[in-house]
């Protein structure tokens, strides 16, 4: 029987929840993926299985409740879950994966919960730059302040290490290596390596900002999940510590010797950790 899945969202249509999980796992090029083949994603009114994106919460078709799992594409902190939510996924709702799920009945479970992120690209065998970081304009989830926390020591330390994002140009008057605004990867695909800090430090909450960086060869200084080893090996990332002298020293390692420090992150044991495709089977499994 082909395992065909819908999926709702309360951020985006079921069209381009469709669009992006195909574009951010190839599944195109997946021999079995298609209509007649293994797995399927709809965007039609007749499904087996149902994936919920954050608190959407459609009126389903009948299906098993095991037939359907919940995503948080947001920590905790930011998601906000109420009561009325909680009801629905306990009626509705086999297995929902999320970061710390503090005091969260079941089914909330705590699991990397598959965010969107960018597929593999090019495979350069020469990576002409060192290291990179984006910055964003917010400043008030922690991740968020502590970026900009480091890139300050950076600039003071007067380290090469390239500034990019729409909170780069604040930036521009105090050190020559502000990119400014980029355009798809360009962060990542020519860079060893990439300082990914995740907004909010919690278990399992893992983001486009590591698993970008990963599909393109880049291997990322972290700060972030507690459990990154769980997903992404430990040999491909370098772990930071949230702590400023700390960090700056780590920077200043990788940056005086970054081929002591650079491995290929792309490889299959990543992909396949981090490929809901790949599991289906044990993620619809409520005994698994």
């Amino acid at each position: 029987m082909v395992v065909i899945i819908k999926i709702f969202s309360d951020f985006c249509d079921s069209t381009t929840c469709k669009t992006n999980f195909e574009k951010t796992y190839n599944l195109n090029k997946n021999e079995n993926y298609g209509m007649n083949k293994e797995f399927y994603i709809t965007d039609k009114a007749i499904y087996t299985h149902a994936i919920i994106l954050n608190k959407a919460m459609p009126s389903l078709i009948k299906i098993p409740k095991e037939n359907v799992i919940g995503l948080a594409y947001e920590p905790y902190e930011l998601l906000k879950i109420n009561k009325l939510f909680i009801i629905y996924a306990q009626a509705n709702i086999g297995k929902y994966f999320i970061g710390d799920k503090k005091d969260l009945p079941e089914p909330f479970t705590e699991h990397f919960a598959y965010m969107w992120h960018s597929n593999p690209g090019r495979a350069l065998t020469h990576k002409p730059k060192i290291i990179s970081i984006i910055v964003s304009k917010k400043k008030f989830a922690p991740g968020h302040k502590y970026r900009h926390d480091l890139i300050k020591e950076i600039i003071n330390h007067n380290l090469p290490v390239h500034i990019y994002g729409r909170g780069a140009n604040k930036y521009k008057n105090n050190s020559e290596y502000v990119m400014g605004e980029f355009k798809d990867v360009e962060p990542y695909e020519e860079y060893m390596f990439t300082i990914a800090i995740e907004n909010y430090i919690n278990n399992d909450y893992i983001s486009e900002k590591v698993l970008s960086p990963v599909m393109h060869n880049c291997k990322p200084l972290y700060l972030g999940a507690r459990n990154i080893s769980n997903y992404i090996d430990n040999n491909d990332v370098i772990l930071l510590n949230r702590n400023l002298s700390n960090d700056i020293a780590v920077i200043k390692d990788v940056l005086s010797n970054p081929t002591k420090h650079y491995s290929t992150t792309y490889n299959s044991k990543n992909i396949d950790n981090i490929n809901l495709f790949n599991k289906l089977e044990e993620l619809f499994n409520p005994n698994k």
